[in-house]
């Protein structure tokens, strides 16, 4: 009986592995534009968006002094790793909606990325 309410739960014989349920959650819970995420435009490609300004507190200071008058502005986004694709390297410049961003923080968890951006700004 317990094989059959696992068949009609996942629609298949194939029994899903955690790693296929924790795909499933991100999608229908984490990266769900009615809930946390948002769509936005990643170098071109739309997907859906966490940004966190809370963890980024948490992480660093939001803004930065520089010395040459320019300052920094950070960005912490979650994506869905098969939407975004492979992980990216620290300092990649990806266009998210209009506005360039330096990666300077690029983490792998369970199916999803965790990206710290930089930003320029005069």
């Amino acid at each position: 009986m317990h094989g059959l309410k696992q068949k009609q739960q996942f629609g298949s014989d194939r029994m899903k592995t955690f790693k296929d349920i924790i795909k499933q959650d991100i999608k229908s819970t984490f990266i769900n534009d009615n809930e946390f995420s948002e769509k936005h435009r990643i170098d071109g490609k739309e997907m859906s968006v966490i940004t966190d300004g809370i963890e980024l507190l948490e992480r660093e200071k939001k803004v930065k002094d520089k010395a040459d008058g320019l300052f920094l502005k950070q960005k912490l986004i979650y994506v869905a790793a098969e939407d975004f694709g492979p992980l990216p390297r620290i300092g990649r410049i990806i266009k998210l909606d209009k506005y360039d961003y330096r990666i300077i923080d690029a983490i792998a968890e369970n199916c999803m990325y965790s990206l710290t951006l930089e930003a320029y700004k005069g």
